[in-house]
């Protein structure tokens, strides 16, 4: 029986190359992309198929006789790309899960008589000390209640914004696929605004001490009551009202102006590295956080900021590559930060009393098999 060939338009395997973040030069040896668009050759339904999986782009847009015109669902804040790129196949999957996990779970709350949550948009009409200042109150996040290391500071910025009633998701590819990592140069970050299911989520493909930048700014974007997607940095000043704000709100969060000044004081002696580490150690973030708010806030002068920030910038680089990297860690304790614990304990719980078909629940978690479900309940404390 002859193989069924599918007739692919070659500018949609044009646009497929174009969004996929799949190493192109592997997908042009591995499929007979040349042939397919030049029209020597269609691929079969079965190659179609393979080559969907392979770029992350659904079958389905492979079918279209023209491109498709790829939109995010929420207002784009990305900045330094000059012209901007169409949003990639890895951006638009990460954002639609996320839109799916957060409309089941607004229904789930007001099914069990859940209400408002009042914290979400309070902030608009605030400066950013202010904004920052209920931001770290809601969240426990005062300078004295910071313990322990880096990591623990971003458990406790998760947890507490869970706490409060939102969705918080923390990872470095799509779903659960590994060969699908996000690219923290086209986003770090977005948060998806709702006054029952606010949702924030962080690309932790980036440093630790990115991702705690990135979990204020978005926690900004919620107090602010503005949903948005960015690739947010300390340095940036930001080209929209919305980013300088949220930008402002982050770097406050992190490093309240008031606290850095008497900080300061005991250590304007020593050398910058040093004051850095030691203000980092305190504040439990970046030390390019801390010199961005040194010199937000006039607590140094810098007669060349720029060529400061780039100094310390190859500071950390010579650093990172000097210590070594982590390992991933164990999958099941990762999971909660990848599809948030308040979102997968409410998926379970429903699922096993049979409102939510385990089916659904599943995919909403990014499972493929029952045993990695029950084991991940179980290690939840959910089952």
């Amino acid at each position: 029986m002859a193989a069924v060939r599918v007739p692919v338009a070659p500018s949609v395997l044009s646009w497929a190359l174009n969004v996929t973040k799949a190493d192109v030069a592997r997908l042009r040896t591995r499929f007979k992309v040349e042939q397919w668009l030049s029209g020597e050759t269609k691929p079969t339904l079965k190659q179609v198929e393979d080559f969907a999986k392979a770029t992350g782009v659904g079958f389905g847009y492979l079918l279209l006789p023209e491109p498709p015109q790829w939109e995010l669902p929420i207002p784009d804040f990305r900045e330094g790309f000059g012209a901007m790129p169409a949003p990639s196949a890895d951006l638009i999957a990460v954002l639609a899960q996320s839109q799916r996990r957060q409309e089941w779970y607004r229904d789930y709350v007001l099914g069990n008589g859940g209400e408002e949550l009042d914290f979400v948009g309070s902030a608009a009409g605030l400066d950013p000390l202010a904004a920052a200042a209920a931001i770290r109150r809601a969240l426990k996040f005062e300078v004295e209640d910071r313990r322990g290391s880096w990591a623990d500071a971003r458990k406790t910025l998760l947890r507490g914004f869970e706490d409060l009633g939102g969705l918080s998701v923390a990872t470095s590819m799509v779903g659960n696929n590994t060969t699908r990592p996000l690219d923290e140069n086209e986003f770090r970050g977005f948060a998806l605004v709702d006054d029952v299911a606010p949702l924030i989520f962080v690309n932790t493909h980036q440093t630790l001490n990115g991702q705690l930048f990135t979990l204020a700014h978005e926690f900004a974007h919620i107090w602010r009551g503005t949903s948005g997607v960015g690739n947010e940095d300390p340095r940036a000043e930001g080209l929209s009202d919305v980013e300088r704000w949220c930008n402002a709100v982050a770097s406050e969060v992190l490093v309240p102006a008031d606290e850095l000044a008497s900080r300061y004081l005991a250590l304007s002696d020593r050398d910058l590295s040093d004051v850095l580490d030691t203000l980092a150690r305190d504040f439990r973030c970046g030390t390019l956080v801390v010199l961005q708010a040194l010199q937000r806030a006039s607590v140094r002068r810098f007669d060349n900021f720029p060529a400061v920030y780039d100094s310390e910038v190859a500071r950390l680089r010579l650093l990172q590559e000097t210590s070594g990297g982590a390992s991933g860690g164990d999958h099941y304790n990762n999971q909660p930060f990848r599809i948030g614990e308040r979102l997968s304990k409410a998926l379970i719980a429903d699922a096993l009393e049979g409102r939510t078909s385990l089916a659904e629940a599943m995919r909403l978690m990014s499972m493929k098999s029952m045993s990695t479900f029950n084991e991940y309940a179980r290690r939840l404390g959910a089952a």
